[in-house]
């Protein structure tokens, strides 16, 4: 129940509305449909990737934002609702109009690793291929003896792990 009217005028927004008669009138007793209320569930999987917000229950046609936020050492990947991929964004903002429960995706970050290239003697030629590259990752490293010098191997630490220029 919404209200009495008279007119346009709303006279009492209480179910029983007591007046005294003094004139004709018309009075009109106003309904309004209720809104449907819906919920709205937020995970975050796994769990130690992250933080999300903004679930809850909200009523129909409401625009609702949920947010995702990456612990340190992974990175968001995606909203799911189910198996389907909803946005890549890490704030999405949709109208509600069911029951829903999305998830936030976060992948671990890789670790990366720095391959150093030296050679010896320091002048015997150059080496190409050192840089900082993730967690499995296919690297080839190049050897170019100078004049006078031949290339004799690839060493790490002590042992030989390749006779090929190239490896």
């Amino acid at each position: 129940f919404a209200g009495w009217k008279e007119g346009e005028a709303t006279v009492s927004t209480e179910a029983e509305y007591t007046f005294t008669a003094s004139k004709d009138i018309e009075l009109t007793a106003v309904f309004e449909q209720n809104k449907a209320k819906y919920t709205v569930g937020v995970t975050a999987s796994p769990t130690a990737g992250g933080t999300v917000t903004g679930g809850g229950t909200y009523e129909g046609g409401t625009a609702v934002t949920v947010k995702a936020t990456a612990n340190s050492g992974y990175h968001f990947a995606g909203w799911k609702e189910g198996e389907a991929t909803v946005s890549t964004e890490a704030e999405y903002t949709f109208t509600v109009s069911k029951n829903v429960t999305l998830t936030a995706v976060f992948e671990q970050d890789k670790a990366k690793y720095t391959v150093t290239l030296e050679t010896s003697p320091s002048g015997g030629g150059t080496a190409t291929g050192g840089g900082s590259y993730e967690d499995g990752t296919a690297v080839t490293v190049k050897a170019t003896a100078n004049s006078g010098y031949h290339f004799a191997g690839w060493k790490e630490g002590e042992a030989t792990v390749s006779t090929e220029a190239e490896y």
